[in-house]
């Protein structure tokens, strides 16, 4: 690989490839989220062509990949050929699988044979009436009797506690003060951790929902330890995010050698620039352009790991080379921030105003699950 000349001098890249790829198996879903990045994206919503995921995975066993995550932005339980998904992985990669939980009973028996390793399951809040304001067209009973099966199903199949269940939940106004009920409503339903992540707004009604930056409440912290303490109690292991701008900025995708994998094919770097839509950041509305750097229907993915484009952009991602837009004294009335596209130092696409960059917004991936060594074991039914 060349290197690339960077600011100046020359950078010479990383030559290893991906160790995790996220995979978007559907872009459709069975759920109406009232804060989802779906709310201001016009699509098209369509399934991962069966022949096209098959190169993918061929491609991914090739360069080496070691997990494998079925997310995006739809329900991978949703595709019609999930089985068959889980199939083509099996054996090959770690995998996880990150869903809403809705259909997770029809298939906890098949995610257990398979050996999948992790499940996050989205769910914002145990309250009835909340879950299912929130979570528009889904029955929390279902969710909770999916998990209590999984659960289940794994002490069953003596796989060392596999997979391990995540909960992740998305912290707002609405829900942050049952957060220690939340915390131990999910250890007795069997899950491993619970994933807390701040809202990107999608819709300006759902603005008013943030609690980070300069909306935090002023009992978030009390809140906080008191979810802390019941985590310890109930040894649920408890990932928080950041409730405020910190000056380290570090992308858990290009750190991690992560990239996406849309379900038209294209290679994006994260889950934030997956698809075009609309998100109010900072109380204000930007564009959030899709970063693809090729498509797999046109080039492999070495080719466009490779690319000159690509290894500039990791580049500069790693090495911070971005204006911090979300805590600017201009943020407000500047053009530069209104959309992803270009920034006030000349970068195209830019990762200025980027929530996940400063841990304020996080999704889960294996470092984040995987280091912390998990408290709970699961013994072998007899």
């Amino acid at each position: 690989m060349r290197p690339i000349r960077l600011l100046g001098g020359t950078y010479i890249p990383d030559e290893e490839f991906p160790r995790e790829v996220h995979v978007e198996l559907t872009a459709r879903c069975n759920l109406n989220c009232a804060f989802c990045y779906r709310q201001s994206w016009p699509g098209p919503f369509e399934d991962m062509d069966m022949g096209l995921f098959r190169r993918l995975v061929d491609e991914l066993e090739e360069l080496g990949v070691e997990i494998v995550w079925l997310s995006g932005w739809g329900e991978p339980l949703f595709h019609p050929n999930f089985g068959e998904a889980l199939d083509l992985l099996e054996g090959r990669f770690r995998i996880g699988i990150v869903s809403n939980g809705l259909l997770l009973g029809r298939y906890a028996e098949k995610i257990v044979e398979a050996g999948v390793d992790w499940v996050v399951l989205s769910v914002d809040s145990f309250q009835r009436d909340l879950y299912e304001v929130l979570r528009r067209g889904s029955r929390l009973q279902a969710v909770e009797e999916g998990m209590i099966r999984l659960d289940a199903l794994r002490r069953v199949a003596g796989r060392g506690g596999k997979p391990a269940i995540w909960v992740s939940t998305i912290v707002m106004r609405s829900n942050y003060r049952d957060l220690p009920a939340h915390v131990e409503r999910a250890s007795r339903l069997g899950a491993n951790g619970l994933l807390l992540s701040n809202l990107i707004p999608t819709t300006e009604e759902m603005a008013g929902e943030v609690i980070y930056f300069r909306e935090a409440p002023e009992d978030l912290p009390e809140v906080m330890h008191r979810a802390r303490m019941r985590a310890i109690l109930t040894n649920l292991r408890l990932v928080e995010p950041e409730f405020a701008y910190k000056t380290e900025r570090s992308c858990p995708f290009i750190n991690n050698r992560m990239l996406v994998v849309s379900w038209d094919g294209d290679v994006v770097p994260c889950l934030f620039a997956l698809h075009d839509y609309y998100a109010w950041i900072d109380g204000r509305e930007k564009l959030i352009r899709r970063i693809s750097f090729g498509n797999l229907r046109e080039r492999t993915l070495r080719e466009i790991w490779e690319s000159p484009e690509y290894v500039r952009f990791r580049a500069l991602v790693r090495l911070a080379q971005y204006p911090s837009c979300n805590d600017c004294q201009f943020e407000d009335s500047c053009d530069f921030a209104a959309s992803n596209e270009v920034d006030c130092w000349g970068n195209s696409p830019s990762c200025a105003a980027c929530p996940y960059y400063r841990r304020v917004v996080q999704c889960p991936y294996s470092g984040l699950l995987e280091t912390v060594r998990l408290i709970r074991e699961y013994p072998e039914a007899t």
